[in-house]
């Protein structure tokens, strides 16, 4: 641990967590291989394929913002005339109206239906969309995208450089970390799971991940699969000790405030459960001190409401003729 002068203790950062520096103009674009590039700010990541005439741009995070234009224009002075969108949030595509208007945006069906109702004019609602799988050939460059089902987002879609042997796989893969709070805000946990072995079905050498500060690897795949797989291990864990949680919440907060009362519980089993996983994983992977015990209880939630995995109940003896609650 480190400590900061307000005295706050800060986890150190494991060094297969640092990327390359970000230079003073506030982003970093690299070829990749063979007309692929990645631009990133240090915590979100875009790229763009330069073709023979054209230019393939992928997502537009806000926190870039023009950004992105002024990477490419650093590259190449080709039209842009297609735009990708992995997904659907506003974080990743939501300057994407930089790109000329006349740029076919490509989308999975499901981003389309959300930004459609969305209505947002930042995010215009793209032109071509497809349902399992599609390939645009454009000037020398091959770019698939492929859908495998809702993960982070439904929608979220693998984009897929054969040639160059890239993936891009967006709000999955944190490379060097763990993934951000609440398992990545992911709308269904199964499929962020099952993510990691469809992402390593690829052939594959770099992945573009959209965040944070280097590029990924097929190592990276497997590591997060390890870690989450223990997460997954304490939110079991943490179901089999929720009855003594049930009482301990009892007892120390009573169950007249009946949200306090399961914050309690379920807040003591996460912490309980996830003090293993945080101690393999400290100094490994950056972040798990933080969210270790969140991605238990993330995961915890899921288990049992999406998995139906119940926990033991304990029936408490009633106290002023009511009876115990369960949710």
């Amino acid at each position: 641990m480190t400590q900061t002068g307000k005295g706050i203790e800060i986890p150190l950062i494991p060094q297969n967590a640092i990327g390359p520096k970000v230079p003073p103009s506030g982003y970093l674009v690299e070829e990749i291989a063979d007309g692929v590039h990645w631009v990133t700010d240090g915590a979100y990541q875009c790229a763009f394929v330069v073709c023979e005439n054209e230019v393939i741009a992928i997502d537009a995070p806000p926190s870039l913002g023009g950004l992105v234009t002024r990477a490419i224009r650093d590259v190449t002075s080709k039209p842009i005339t297609h735009v990708i969108y992995t997904h659907s949030h506003g974080d990743h595509i939501g300057t994407v109206d930089q790109f000329p208007d006349g740029a076919v945006r490509i989308a999975q069906q499901e981003t389309h239906a959300i930004l459609r109702e969305c209505a947002d004019p930042a995010r215009r609602i793209p032109d071509v969309t497809f349902k399992d799988s599609y390939r645009i050939q454009v000037g020398g460059q091959t770019v698939e995208m492929h859908y495998k089902g809702s993960n982070h987002a439904p929608g979220n879609s693998f984009v897929y450089l054969p040639r160059q042997r890239i993936l891009m796989l967006v709000d999955v893969i944190y490379p060097g970390w763990v993934p951000f709070t609440n398992i990545a805000q992911s709308k269904n946990i199964g499929g962020f799971m099952a993510h990691h072995d469809h992402a390593l079905s690829f052939d594959f050498d770099v992945m573009i991940t959209g965040h944070l500060t280097r590029l990924g690897t097929r190592l990276d795949v497997e590591t997060q699969r390890e870690y989450m797989r223990d997460i997954r291990g304490a939110a079991q864990h943490a179901l089999e000790i929720t009855p003594e949680k049930r009482i301990l919440a009892r007892d120390t907060v009573g169950m007249d405030h009946i949200y306090l009362y399961f914050k309690t519980m379920y807040e003591a089993a996460a912490a309980e459960a996830a003090k293993p996983v945080i101690r393999k994983w400290s100094g490994r992977l950056a972040g798990v001190e933080t969210l270790g015990v969140n991605h238990t209880l993330t995961m915890y939630h899921s288990l049992r409401l999406d998995e139906n995995v119940k926990p033991q109940v304990v029936f408490f003896p009633p106290t002023d003729g009511t009876s115990d609650h369960h949710h």
